[in-house]
């Protein structure tokens, strides 16, 4: 059954709280917001004129700092700094990606607010020297929607009433556009770990990411990772996954018991759910401790658990939530965590309460 994935334009309460508002989101930053593959990623699906010009082998951590952890959740997914290739002294570029599973012209807009505001704050720093030779900004959105976008996105585009006379006095940027919709999976470029992130998004959207788990999974396995990175990268795909389709614990289990045989494929299942666990209950507990509630880490897992349900099935009953606010016990809210990810209905979640 495929998700009906929460609107991406709209700002809510989880996205302030630290937590993306959708799956994809939580996958992009996951993965796309990973030093480890964002080169390789921009390198084989970014425009030619970015892959040429910008040395992607050296990006860093954007310098974000004085952006408060709201605006850094709010306005773009991840970022980073670069240098030009043809500049002997390495001009800094900044990199801005933003990860949309629905078009939204208002994008360029988002983008726009976080670079300006880096490019502000960097100023500041300098005690506003007039020396300070800000950073060339650069905004990419990556989209996997079902529907159609433009990949010609323009900041001016979101004023269609402005008359020509008013197009000098109005600032105007282009938007890298990264369509996925565009590559098929038979022929994903990229090393394999990119191909496995890229075709997760892609089956994310058309529907079909628990029928070919395993196939993405092989090509994780088949990547030059180290044993920690492909354990991480396993945990966010199946991850990812759960959210998307009603995929059950013993469907998870055989897909990776496919790919990773005997003891190895035991230990890998073992260490997914226990980051599933762990990563959920990070961020109940974040959430709780925002909200100053005196329970917060027992109220924080409760409130986990609902965000997972209402994620995966929509509206969760009262009734659930009632039981859950019942429950006293740590440990077993430890247990429902995976069991909110991997249950195939609200009904199978509530026969266990």
């Amino acid at each position: 059954m495929k998700q009906k994935a929460t609107k991406t334009e709209n700002i809510d309460s989880q996205r302030l709280s630290g937590q993306p508002n959708n799956p994809h989101d939580r996958f992009a930053r996951k993965t796309l917001g990973n030093l480890l593959y964002v080169g390789n990623f921009l390198l084989h699906y970014a425009d030619p004129i970015v892959v040429q010009n910008i040395d992607l082998d050296n990006l860093t951590a954007a310098p974000t700092h004085q952006l408060s952890e709201t605006l850094k959740e709010v306005i773009s997914d991840v970022s980073f700094a670069a240098h030009l290739h043809d500049n002997k002294f390495g001009s800094d570029v900044l990199l801005f990606l933003e990860h949309k599973s629905k078009p939204s012209r208002l994008v360029p807009l988002q983008l726009g607010t976080q670079c300006f505001l880096v490019l502000y704050f960097k100023w500041t720093e300098t005690g506003y020297s007039e020396n300070y030779v800000p950073s060339i900004p650069l905004m990419i959105l990556v989209y996997n929607g079902e529907e159609d976008i433009d990949e010609e996105m323009f900041l001016q585009d979101i004023f269609p009433e402005m008359k020509d006379y008013l197009r000098q006095y109005v600032p105007q940027f282009r938007v890298v556009v990264i369509n996925l919709k565009r590559f098929n999976y038979d022929n994903l470029p990229g090393e394999p770990e990119i191909q496995a992130i890229v075709e997760s998004f892609k089956r994310a959207t058309d529907g079909t990411f628990g029928s070919h788990l395993s196939g993405i999974l092989e090509r994780v396995k088949s990547a030059k990772l180290g044993k920690q990175q492909t354990l991480d990268l396993t945990t966010n795909i199946v991850r990812y996954c759960t959210w998307i389709s009603a995929l059950t614990e013993e469907q998870l289990t055989q897909s990776i018991t496919q790919v990773y045989d005997g003891t190895e494929g035991l230990e890998m299942v073992t260490n997914v759910k226990k980051g599933f666990i762990q990563e959920a209950i990070e961020i109940g507990e974040k959430r709780g401790e925002k909200r100053g509630e005196k329970r917060g880490k027992l109220s924080g897992k409760i409130e986990a658990i609902q965000d997972i349900l209402s994620d995966r099935f929509g509206r969760v009953p009262k009734d659930i939530i009632n039981s859950l606010k019942k429950r006293k016990d740590v440990i077993a809210l430890k247990s429902l965590v995976i069991h909110a990810s991997n249950c195939s209905s609200l009904d199978d979640f509530a026969a266990d309460l």
